[in-house]
C-alpha cells in the first residue's frame, strides 16, 4: 500500500480476532479510539468484554471451532487477526491447527474486500537458541504452537496471492505489560519470592517489547499491507539475557531474585527487528524504562 506508514487510522471499520487476548485487547483499545470496532473472541474473561464494551468496541461472542463466521459484517476496512492458541498447543495439537493455522483461511475467505488484512504470527517459527534471525532466518518450529503459527502463515501468503488481498505478517517476539507476557511473568515471580529456572550454560536471550510499542507497530504494520504478503518481526531494540533483565526487575522493586539451575530450560527465540526500525522508527519505550515501569505496576498490584 502506499500510504504514510505514520499516517492513524480514523474512520474505518475494523475487525480485531482474538480481542480478549493480551496483545488483541489492547489492540481493539487503542482502534476504537478513532474506529468502529469489531471485537471477535469467546470472552471468558467477564471483566475484559466490560472493559471493551465501556471503551465502545463491538462485541462478538464466538467460539470460531464450533461457530460460522456468519453473521459478521460483510466489509471491513482492515482485519488485525490476533486469534490464537499457546499454551496448550502440544495437549491438543489438533485444536491448536485448527485455531492457529485453518482458521485463517476462514477469516481471510471472509474478508476478501479488506484493504488489509494484518496477521500475528510468532518468532517461535525461527530456529531456537542464539541466533538473531530477520525475516529471511531459519524456518525451524520445534514445537506445535510454532508450526501450527507457521502453517497459518504458509496458508496466508498462498490466499494473500490467490485472492489478492494485502496482507502483513508480523512475527512477535516477547511482548510484555502489566497485562501479560513473559517479562511480566518473571516479575511477578520475583513478588512472590518464587525461584524463576535458568540454564545457565544457555542462557536465554530475548528482544522484549512494551505492549504499547506493540500496538502502535501492529498498527501501523496495516500500511505495510502488499500481495505478496510482507513478513515483519517485531520486537525490542535491544536484547537481554534473562538473568539481566530478572536481576534489573528485583532491583527495581526492592528484591533478591531467586534462581534455580536447570539443565534444560524452555526454548528461546531473537529477533533481528532492523526492518522493523527501518519501516516504524525505534519504540517509544526503551527496555531498560519497560522494566521499571513493569516492576512498578506489579508491586503495586494487590
Amino acid at each position: 500500500m502506499s500510504d504514510d506508514p505514520a499516517t492513524p487510522i480514523k474512520g474505518k471499520t475494523i475487525l480485531v480476532t482474538g480481542a480478549s487476548g493480551f496483545v488483541g485487547s489492547a489492540l481493539a483499545l487503542e482502534l476504537c479510539k478513532n474506529n468502529h470496532v469489531y471485537g471477535l473472541a469467546r470472552f471468558t474473561n467477564g471483566a475484559v468484554r466490560r472493559q471493551l464494551q465501556a471503551a465502545g468496541v463491538s462485541i462478538i461472542q464466538k467460539d470460531i471451532r464450533r461457530e460460522s463466521l456468519g453473521r459478521l459484517p460483510e466489509r471491513f476496512d482492515y482485519v488485525f487477526s490476533e486469534l490464537a492458541i499457546l499454551y496448550t498447543c502440544d495437549d491438543d495439537p489438533v485444536e491448536a491447527h485448527d485455531v492457529n493455522t485453518y482458521f485463517v483461511g476462514r477469516l481471510m475467505g471472509w474478508c476478501r474486500e479488506a484493504s488489509g488484512i494484518v496477521l500475528a504470527s510468532t518468532g517461535a517459527v525461527y530456529l531456537p537458541g542464539h541466533h538473531m534471525w530477520s525475516e529471511q532466518g531459519m524456518i525451524a518450529p520445534r514445537n506445535t504452537y510454532g508450526l501450527s503459527k507457521y502453517g497459518g502463515e504458509v496458508l496466508g501468503r498462498f490466499l494473500c496471492e490467490q485472492w489478492n488481498i494485502p496482507t502483513c505478517i508480523l512475527r512477535y517476539f516477547n511482548p510484555y505489560g502489566v497485562a501479560g507476557g513473559k517479562v511480566t511473568g518473571w516479575a511477578r515471580q520475583v513478588a512472590h519470592g518464587e525461584e524463576i529456572a535458568i540454564d545457565r550454560a544457555n542462557t536465554a536471550v530475548v528482544t522484549p517489547i512494551h505492549i504499547s510499542d506493540c500496538v502502535r507497530y501492529t498498527i501501523e504494520a496495516a500500511h505495510q499491507c502488499q500481495a505478496p504478503a510482507q513478513v515483519i518481526n517485531i520486537g525490542g531494540e535491544a536484547a537481554m539475557d534473562q538473568v539481566e533483565i530478572v536481576s534489573s526487575l528485583a532491583g527495581d522493586m526492592g528484591k533478591v531474585p531467586k534462581f534455580r539451575d536447570v539443565s534444560e530450560a524452555p526454548p528461546f527465540w531473537t529477533g533481528d527487528v532492523g526492518l522493523m526500525l527501518r519501516l516504524f522508527g525505534p519504540p517509544k519505550v526503551a527496555i531498560r524504562a519497560g522494566l521499571k515501569k513493569i516492576a512498578r505496576e506489579v508491586s503495586a498490584a494487590p
